[in-house]
């Protein structure tokens, strides 16, 4: 009896310890394959060349470099022509315009100086509003627009028939309701007031939220911007003239042209 029990209880031991290597080898696999996964996953959402962008920009982020990198599409839409949504289910938005004295813009995410630049340059800003809570903005620059995450000067054109929209906006306890589409009507009809026909923009490709929107407005894209920029020198290279520019100074600035008249895929 002592004899069965002792093999009883080694037989026990040891497929425990087989389930416990088991246990062990399945883990690694799964942490191996979690790494591979996260390794690969800019290179499935952003493609080959963009992927290898946002790893080396992630990378001096976390090193907390001053270098960086911004991948853009240029792209033009036209502005749409009736809402996106039935009044009633947006009847409950206010969208105004909001001027540069307004208290609001303490609450923007962009430093008190971008935000004066923006004033300078003549940009419009429009607020919406939800039963008087402010949920979002968006900007539009009638003319030329002198980009401040990278140096560069962003042309709209024709002049009288294009602007340009930038830093769409919304609080992220709204990005789920229909702040989205009530912001973008006021826009479209605020714009369509004014004989404009068509919103140009730079898209991050490392943005997957906001291209998949933009989808939504029959955008074309016209060209494609790489920048590298340091604590002085940047370094383009674009799709479409200049095509390539290098500066190291603040007033060095390329200017791209987006023309709704070249739009193209």
């Amino acid at each position: 009896m002592l004899a069965a029990s002792t093999t009883t209880r080694g037989t026990a031991q040891q497929a425990q310890a087989g389930s416990s290597r088991a246990s062990g080898t399945g883990n690694r696999t799964d942490i191996r394959m979690s790494f591979l996964n996260r390794l690969l996953s800019p290179f499935k959402e952003f493609g080959l060349l963009s992927g290898v962008l946002y790893i080396l920009d992630q990378l001096c982020l976390r090193q907390r470099s001053r270098f960086r990198v911004f991948d853009y599409d240029l792209m033009v839409q036209p502005v749409a022509d009736k809402p996106m949504a039935p009044a009633n289910l947006t009847k409950s938005f206010e969208v105004r315009r909001i001027d540069q004295d307004d208290p609001l813009l303490h609450h923007f995410p962009p430093p008190p100086e971008i935000i004066a630049d923006r004033y300078r340059q003549g940009s419009v800003c429009l607020g919406a509003f939800r039963k008087g809570e402010f949920v979002g903005y968006q900007w539009l620059q009638f003319g030329p627009y002198e980009e401040d995450e990278v140096r560069c000067t962003f042309v709209p054109g024709p002049a009288n028939e294009v602007v340009f929209d930038y830093d769409f906006y919304l609080f992220p306890e709204h990005r789920l309701g229909l702040a989205f589409v009530a912001l973008w009507d006021a826009a479209n009809a605020f714009l369509r007031e004014r004989d404009i026909s068509y919103t140009a923009s730079r898209v991050s490709r490392f943005n997957l939220v906001s291209r998949k929107s933009h989808q939504h407005f029959n955008w074309q894209k016209t060209a494609r911007a790489v920048f590298f920029t340091g604590k002085r020198g940047q370094l383009m290279f674009c799709s479409r003239a200049p095509f390539v520019h290098l500066s190291f100074s603040t007033t060095n600035r390329p200017q791209l042209h987006i023309d709704a008249i070249s739009g193209s895929t």
